[in-house]
């Protein structure tokens, strides 16, 4: 590992010392999703934007002027790197909840900020448990407070799209809340996948496409969603 890289993980570690005890504190006293959704929503934009200064990444905002900040939606995004969901925190406007793997609930700090501070938990090998999380996490949400999901599951390996789950779409559906497909590049320059971890200086673009409306929509019509989806996530420019 170069030593650069090391120093950036050292960094990163520090930063979230530094910045996560005091929201995990306080994010244990905050009853409902909403309310963690709040408190959450400073702390990712602040604890991304301190890693991609240091780092010298910067985040390019692309077609958020059709998104109303004051409306919830489920965000959906391609997966090609680690570097994705801070480019994300920075780039999406409303409070939301990030979908996330059990195993990453058992890193120190990082894992406990996870739990506090209301993102959803999922086990990938329980589908039932999976499910319900999902359902209990629409069931709590209010105001503008969203979700982001990205729905390939994993990262893909070769920055190709992967396909993509249902799930995200089934929760869309049951809440009544508009798709809105974000398309993220660069960030797989910026940090490859299978690699030591280095992030290297860069830009990463993060394009917000128009909102698919789910009303009045049932589950016969999750492939043709799933089909506009795809289409938005793999266009380029």
């Amino acid at each position: 590992m170069k030593v650069k890289t090391v120093f950036q993980w050292i960094f990163a570690g520090a930063v979230t010392v530094v910045l996560f005890p005091p929201f995990i504190f306080l994010g244990f006293f905050q009853k409902g999703l909403t309310r963690k959704g709040r408190l959450s929503r400073p702390l990712m934009n602040l604890y991304s934007k301190a890693l991609y200064t240091a780092f010298r990444v910067r985040v390019v905002r692309r077609g958020f002027e059709r998104i109303d900040p004051q409306r919830p939606y489920v965000f959906m995004a391609n997966h090609t790197s680690i570097a994705d969901p801070l480019a994300a925190a920075i780039a999406i406007p409303q409070p939301f909840h990030c979908i996330f793997k059990k195993e990453l609930a058992r890193i120190p700090i990082f894992g406990w900020a996870l739990l506090s501070l209301g993102q959803i938990m999922v086990d990938r090998e329980n589908t039932e448990q999976a499910r319900a999380a999902l359902v209990e996490a629409v069931s709590g949400l209010s105001g503008n407070n969203s979700i982001l999901i990205f729905p390939e599951g994993w990262v893909s390996k070769d920055g190709q799209l992967l396909p993509l789950k249902k799930g995200g779409f089934h929760l869309a559906i049951q809440a009544g809340l508009p798709i809105v497909p974000v398309r993220i590049e660069g960030a797989r320059k910026i940090c490859p996948p299978g690699g030591s971890g280095h992030f290297h200086k860069g830009v990463i673009s993060v394009q917000a496409f128009p909102p698919l409306t789910v009303c009045g929509k049932t589950e016969t019509d999750i492939p043709a969603l799933m089909e506009n989806v795809r289409v938005c996530l793999t266009l380029s420019g």
